[in-house]
């Protein structure tokens, strides 16, 4: 049994504690990483039962963004396709509503994080993969990115000076 989809910040928040970080002051991007590595794999009540809905993924962004002071900023979201109707019949068109966790990590400017919202790519895309072999392979995919792109590893290594953790309705 996992934790009801609107508790799920605080798995997250628990699990960052765990790794020495606390979620509103993150110093660590690979602890954090590795806290919402565990995040993924712990479950969740709730979420649409119909794989083919995408109910449950992950997706890692980067950039500049306005709401940031267009500062560098790292995003690691958890989405989630919520089943929030109880019964439906096969008449009843429904469709389930996304959430994301979201663990945001804005860093000051530095020379190394200059070109950061001029790259190839500003995030890793979703990944819907199940905990186990298949999300293990898409972590490595995530980190095979990273090291594709100085600025990300250079974003990789340093401290964040603000940090946030939040659910938010996607939409």
């Amino acid at each position: 049994m996992g934790t009801g989809w609107r508790d799920s910040p605080e798995v997250l928040a628990r699990l960052l504690r765990e790794h020495g970080q606390d979620p509103s002051h993150v110093t660590s991007v690979e602890a954090s990483w590795q806290a919402f590595r565990s995040f993924l794999a712990s479950p969740v009540d709730g979420l649409e039962p119909d794989p083919q809905r995408d109910a449950d993924g992950f997706i890692v962004q980067w950039g500049r963004y306005v709401w940031d002071d267009m500062r560098p900023s790292l995003t690691f979201t958890r989405q989630m396709a919520v089943n929030v109707k109880a019964t439906w019949t096969e008449s009843d068109w429904y469709q389930p509503e996304y959430w994301q966790v979201n663990l945001e990590l804005i860093f000051d400017d530095a020379p190394a994080l200059a070109d950061i919202d001029q790259l190839e790519v500003a995030s890793t895309g979703f990944d819907f993969s199940p905990p186990g072999p298949e999300q293990d392979r898409a972590f490595r995919d995530v980190e095979w990115e990273i090291r594709q792109y100085p600025t990300l590893q250079a974003l990789w290594v340093s401290t964040p000076v603000h940090s946030s953790l939040s659910l938010e309705n996607a939409g």
